[in-house]
């Protein structure tokens, strides 16, 4: 689901002289904890398939989540994804591709069989009766919809998750009794501030509610919270998190396995203020904070995270932070990707600090000389610890992405570098036309350089494009928001088909609609990229 394309709080301003609908009623379930089934059970089956749909209704989840557009002849189909690419042997958007097209596509599988993309129509067919359906709006027609959904006769067993301002006006309209579902604005953040929204718009579920003082406005509403719990790591401790919420509801990409831990919990119906069972922490590692490396105070500090089972073996993967060089911290690193790289898969973790630019002092290339003396520093504790010191990857955030590039590909003299994750980072200084476009993003640049001219020397040197060849390049996985205010999505676009022209190991996951960094449902996409690159070419094992 897309997280960003909320109702947004501006919403309210058009409808602050229309009273607010009474929330029309939920589908009827059997439990009183609803279960989703995250595009349908898709364990085995494909999601978004009639196969999925059926999955779901056999593991007794109460809906199943499904994703709708639209074909370029109108057809309603159900497909996560912009483009068919991923899902099918195909290739496009969806948009682009007619029904006859897309049907003769087929859906990638596990078992090998065939499977198709459904229509909206046989999606109905497969659920009326059985489960119910929560609809993530991606783009298509409400009108058509709706129609479809009361010639199915499945008028009550659908709630419509909603992904702009535009769709809640238009499903208002079409079918004011229709349940609708969205998440909570990024800028109501108060109390104060949910109330005032749910007090203008009529909504039966939100998705993104955990501070305890916004449930229990959400409650005063009669509005339910049914909470994410698919990732990588999901399991009864992300489950017992969900719980200890005391919401109404959880989406998982593992239904059956879920229902059957609230089954044996007696948690079926939820939590009712009882002890949720002990969950053995997945988190078995040791912490080392503020450890100095070098002697610049705070800037030159990292916090280590090391497996309990460490050996001379044990990779060591280290983050840099974001902040446009004059401000961020390591703190930054996710816990959950610690808790995942660290408890789970036994990495070494070292995120650190390095110094920042301030009142034209510590300019390029202070960073990347502590980006050297932080390596050199955890090598010499290999042997103490131990772990394996002659080798690392490295993860940066945006301006330490950059600085992850530009020290593999132009001061890793000892080549122990062997992998980078680039997430949104700039990589060419050089480019005029960007940067002329982007005050802020070249005053950034500026600082940190010295240098304001994007044609001066130090421009090229420092840029990670320029300073890739084919001798220094190493396998890397670059993301980046279609929308990036900041750094242009031209700067990974260009260095990814650089390393692709010189046949280094690359990866380009580019998600349209996010800006600079990642909202909640693409930051769980971002995660299990992250992971599946680095089983590849930085295994720990």
């Amino acid at each position: 689901m897309m997280k960003h394309l909320f109702i947004f709080a501006g919403a309210c301003l058009l409808m602050q002289n229309t009273l607010a609908q009474q929330a029309a009623l939920l589908p009827a379930t059997k439990n009183k904890f609803v279960v989703v089934a995250h595009r349908g059970n898709h364990v085995d089956m494909p999601e978004n398939t009639v196969a999925a749909i059926a999955a779901t209704i056999q593991c007794g989840a109460d809906y199943a989540e499904l994703d709708l557009r639209t074909t370029k002849d109108g057809q309603l189909v159900l497909m996560h994804d912009a483009t068919v690419d991923r899902m099918t042997n195909g290739k496009g958007k969806v948009a682009d591709l007619t029904w006859a097209e897309i049907k003769q596509l087929k859906v990638n599988s596990k078992d090998g069989k065939d499977y198709h993309v459904p229509t909206f129509a046989e999606a109905l067919r497969a659920s009326k009766g059985k489960v119910n359906i929560y609809l993530d709006f991606k783009e298509a027609d409400v009108a058509e919809a709706w129609k479809q959904i009361q010639a199915a006769g499945m008028e009550k067993q659908v709630v419509v998750y909603l992904n702009s301002r535009q769709q809640y006006k238009s499903w208002r309209a079409a079918a004011p009794q229709m349940p609708l579902m969205t998440s909570v604005p990024e800028e109501v953040t108060t109390p104060a501030q949910l109330n005032y929204l749910l007090n203008n718009i009529s909504i039966a579920v939100l998705d993104n509610v955990t501070d305890s003082a916004m449930l229990a406005v959400a409650r005063q509403h009669g509005v339910s919270i049914w909470l994410d719990a698919q990732t990588p790591a999901e399991g009864p401790a992300t489950w017992n998190a969900v719980l200890s919420k005391g919401v109404q509801g959880m989406q998982s990409d593992h239904p059956e396995a879920l229902i059957s831990y609230l089954k044996k919990n007696n948690l079926r119906d939820g939590n009712n203020g009882t002890a949720l069972p002990t969950v053995a922490s997945s988190a078995n590692y040791m912490t080392l904070r503020h450890v100095p490396y070098g002697d610049a105070g705070e800037d030159n500090t990292l916090d280590a995270y090391l497996p309990e089972n460490h050996s001379p073996a044990t990779k060591i993967i280290v983050y840099l932070h974001g902040g446009g060089w004059t401000g961020g911290d390591k703190k930054e690193f996710p816990k959950q990707l610690i808790d995942e790289l660290v408890g789970k898969l036994h990495y070494g973790v070292v995120s650190m600090n390095y110094r920042l630019v301030r009142d034209h002092q510590n300019i390029y290339p202070a960073q990347l000389d502590d980006v050297k003396k932080a390596l050199a520093f955890i090598s010499s504790k290999s042997g103490k610890l131990p772990f394996d010191g002659s080798q690392f990857a490295l993860i940066g955030g945006s301006a330490g992405a950059y600085l992850a590039m530009q020290y593999a590909y132009a001061c890793d003299s000892l080549r122990q570098v062997k992998t980078v994750v680039d997430l949104w980072g700039p990589t060419d200084f050089t480019d005029k036309k960007v940067r002329q476009e982007n005050k802020d993003a070249d005053e950034k640049v500026a600082r940190l350089l010295g240098e304001s001219d994007p044609a001066a020397k130090i421009a090229f040197d420092a840029s990670p494009y320029h300073q890739l060849t084919k001798a220094s390049g190493v396998p890397t996985i670059l993301f980046h928001g279609g929308q990036d205010p900041l750094v242009d999505v031209s700067q990974a676009k260009k260095l990814h088909d650089k390393l692709t022209l010189l046949h280094i190991p690359t990866q380009f996951e580019l998600y349209p609609a996010e800006k600079h960094g990642m909202g909640l449902t693409a930051s769980m996409d971002v995660f299990a990229k992250v992971i599946s690159w680095l089983k590849q070419y930085y295994p720990a094992e």
